[in-house]
Parts: C-alpha cells; structure tokens; sequence
C-alpha cells in the first residue's frame, strides 16, 4: 500500500502537472520511502513522454537526518532521536525509537507501482547515486538508448541536514534547464535560505512556498 508522511502533497501535484511541455520528461525522488509522492509525480506526468526515477538505499540504514538531530552519547553515536517537527521519537515502552526504512517497506509499494511501466527505482545512498551518473542517465524505450543528464523536476525528500540538502542540490542545479523545478520538503528542517541562495547561482527563483514544501524553478 502507498502511503504518505508529510503534507502539502496538493502543493506538489500542483508543482509538478504546471511543469513546461517537453519532448522528454525526466523526474527524481531522492528519499521514496513509501512512495507517496513518487506515485504523485508519475500520476501528474501520465500524459507525457516521462520516467521517473526514485533514490533510496533502505536496508534499515541508520544515519544523520537532522542538523539537531537529538541526544548524542559520548561515542558521537545518536541514542535519543527527533522528528522533522522536533518531537522525541519513543516506542510504546519509552525505549528510543530510531527511524528505520526498511526492505519490506519498498516492496510494499513495488506492488502498486507495476502500473508505472517508467519507474526506475536505484537502491543507492545519494552519493552513490551521484557517482554513478553524474555524466547522465541511460534511459532504454522504444528500441532505443538515450543519456539523459537535465532533470525537468527534482524532489528533495532524503537527508534532512543543511550539508546534506545542499551537496544533493548542487549536484542538480547544473543538470537543469529553464523551466525545470526544484521542490524541497520539510524545509523548516534545514537551512532552505542558505540552499534557496546558492541555487540563484544555477537561475533559480523562488515560485511558490506552503506550510511543509517549497518549490524552486529555474527562470535563467
């Protein structure tokens, strides 16, 4: 079942169906986790000559996701662990909860993506993703093999830290064409202004902002 965590999804659907008419549409996810907006974008493209591209390593990987992240001990090690809102994340017994994306999370909307004949998922960390295709991405369809290096909209959903945010924003702005969207949520997690700044550099001008979600779109 594809479920969703966050808001604003009626912001994002608005975001991505206003996208400038292309020949070729190229969408990423960094972060899919239950496959919520991922299912939105492909949903507003249907129409279009489109793939989209979903990035996320799952395996129960534990990692830094928020610049004041919660308690750390004395090993530098995070033993008490805050939400994007900064509430204590607890079990039921008052034991930490740590935020895990497992496995079995990605297949359970797998299924429900068999629909979306042009979803390609890459279980990769961002970096990772990153090196392997920071020269383009080969796209097969109809007989035919394109690389493809501009993105048309890109939706930052992954590590929540300023750093984090930031390398993958950079890897991105300068793939872009005029009209290309840049949407971040959570923005309150993270430094968006600083991010928000160094994307002018590449033409990117604030568009639109809701409660949770911001969206960024490339006029020069």
């Amino acid at each position: 079942m594809i479920k969703g965590d966050s808001s604003d999804y009626d912001y994002l659907a608005k975001w991505t169906k206003e996208l400038k008419p292309q020949d070729f549409c190229l969408t990423l996810e960094i972060g899919v986790r239950e496959g919520y907006s991922s299912n939105i974008i492909m949903k507003m493209l249907k129409d279009r000559n489109h793939f989209h591209i979903g990035v996320d390593p799952y395996g129960d990987l534990t990692y830094k996701h928020l610049d004041k992240q919660g308690v750390v001990d004395s090993k530098g090690e995070t033993v008490f662990w805050k939400d994007f809102e900064g509430n204590w994340l607890m079990n039921e017994d008052g034991t930490p909860k740590i935020p895990t994306y497992p496995n079995k999370m990605k297949q359970n909307f797998l299924e429900d993506f068999k629909f979306h004949e042009n979803f390609i998922l890459y279980q990769l960390e961002d970096t990772e993703y990153f090196n392997a295709f920071a020269r383009g991405i080969p796209i097969y369809k109809g007989g035919n093999k394109k690389i493809i290096n501009t993105y048309d909209l890109v939706f930052f959903d992954g590590p929540h830290t300023t750093d984090k945010v930031m390398e993958e924003a950079m890897f991105f702005g300068p793939r872009s064409r005029i009209g290309s969207r840049f949407i971040f949520d959570d923005m309150h997690a993270y430094e968006m202004s600083d991010i928000a700044y160094a994307l002018t550099a590449f033409g990117f001008k604030t568009l639109e902002i809701g409660n949770k979600k911001i969206c960024l779109e490339k006029q020069t």
